[in-house]
């Protein structure tokens, strides 16, 4: 939700531990320590400028290469966007055309688009949500000029059979794929998409450059854009649609997959904070406006679920503060506040996850990641300490939790941070996830 108000060599130490530098994909191998049996089934999924690897996510090996793309929700497709260069006519004109293709994790090509003009993902227009519905069966990409905006949003839900059909060493059925375009004025960006593909919403900003904007939604099989934007009606105490309801910064969302919510975080002009929480199925919002602490020149704000999508995390390790919020009454259940680590890092690039047990909270501060008891949001260490992280990923049972920075993923083991292994990677990397290891 882009644009809010609502008014209402790296050294890596873990007390005191020197973590080798890193060496070739499985140069050195785990620690001889009791392996989770869940670890061995996973596949780690580092997504890098150049391509996607699929590693093992034991040994670190390049089990496969695939197209540079983003991960679907679901962690079963790769999503490659290409400008259209020569595929459209004319070699010399990147802005023709625009070719998607979808893989599974093996690496078939599933279905493929071909978009007439330049579409990217909402992101590369600024921090936006990344595309995806919750679901990970539609995703909406952007094209934008000064007089319009065009949203193409691409019908993914054939995905998953098209790769069931494809057996053992065959090629997947690949086919082209079915699309509607959406086209408005300059001033909509994207928001989010519903599950079945028929609500797709947009922020308004009525005002060329302000800050302040309206929740907007475009009914896509009526193609029409309802008149009335969506707001929480307790918390808005002045109704000028002309100028935008909600005014602030959109920095990062998260949605649980196949969930009716997704969740934004908001920074105010002021620097306090509140998260926009818009029922995609049921078509209203909540803004939760009680949460601790304000952005700072440390700050490293970052959103997390827990498994169950039950809890919803606000953190940031930079400034020193995180709060809970009950998914089911959109409170804020607790607060903390804990000695921050100074310094400046890279705002986009923090992240957090949440242990599958729910107990431990892991979040990327300027250096370090610092971990969280979730029963009391109390501080319980800082894992990485000197390296700043950049992504993060956790093993399917908690035990194991890969931190990306300096070129390498530093795996650790969870519970004590202790040093497991080593992975060279590409240093364009943007993202890890894990998934489960695909035969």
């Amino acid at each position: 939700m882009p644009g809010a108000r609502c008014s209402a060599g790296v050294k890596w130490l873990l007390a005191g531990l020197l973590v080798v530098a890193c060496g070739s994909p499985g140069t050195r191998p785990p620690a001889p320590v009791d392996q989770p049996s869940a670890a061995t089934r996973d596949e780690l999924v580092v997504s890098a400028q150049e391509a996607t690897l699929v590693l093992d996510a034991t040994s670190g090996t390049t089990l496969r290469t695939l197209p540079a793309g983003t991960l679907s929700p679901a962690r079963d497709a790769i999503v490659a966007v290409t400008p259209g260069g020569a595929m459209c006519g004319d070699p010399r004109d990147m802005q023709a055309c625009t070719l998607v293709q979808a893989y599974d994790l093996l690496g078939r090509l599933l279905e493929e688009w071909f978009l007439t003009g330049r579409y990217t993902l909402p992101a590369q227009y600024g921090p936006a949500a990344s595309g995806f519905s919750p679901n990970g069966k539609w995703l909406v990409l952007v094209s934008r000029d000064a007089v319009l905006s065009r949203f193409a949003i691409l019908d993914l839900t054939r995905l998953g059979q098209r790769s069931a059909l494809a057996g053992p060493g065959l090629a997947a059925p690949a086919a082209k794929g079915s699309h509607t375009i959406v086209a408005l004025s300059a001033r909509f960006s994207f928001d989010a998409i519903h599950d079945d593909g028929g609500a797709l919403y947009l922020i308004e900003h009525p005002v060329e450059g302000a800050t302040a904007y309206n929740v907007r939604l475009y009914e896509v099989r009526a193609q029409r854009l309802r008149p009335e934007p969506i707001f929480d009606k307790a918390v808005i105490t002045r109704f000028d649609p002309t100028t935008g309801l909600m005014d602030g910064a959109f920095h990062a969302s998260v949605a649980p997959v196949g969930g009716q919510w997704q969740y934004g975080l908001y920074v105010k002009r002021d620097g306090s904070l509140f998260v926009h929480a818009l029922n995609l199925a049921q078509r209203f919002a909540t803004c939760i406006v009680d949460l601790p602490g304000r952005r700072a020149a440390s700050s490293m704000l970052s959103l997390a679920l827990s498994r169950d999508a039950g809890r919803l995390f606000v953190v940031d390790p930079g400034a020193g503060s995180a709060a809970e919020i009950d998914a089911a009454s959109q409170k804020v259940r607790r607060a903390a506040s804990f000695a921050g680590r100074g310094g400046t890092g890279d705002p986009a690039r923090a992240a957090a996850v949440v242990s599958p047990d729910g107990g431990r909270l892991y979040a990327t501060g300027p250096r370090g990641v610092a971990v969280l008891a979730t029963a009391d949001l109390a501080l319980r260490g800082w894992v990485a300490a000197g390296a700043e992280v950049r992504a993060l990923a956790l093993s399917t049972d908690g035990g194991r939790l890969y931190a990306f920075a300096g070129g390498a993923v530093e795996v650790l083991e969870a519970p004590s941070g202790r040093s497991l292994a080593t992975f060279a990677v590409p240093a364009s990397v943007r993202a890890l996830a894990v998934a489960a290891a695909v035969r």
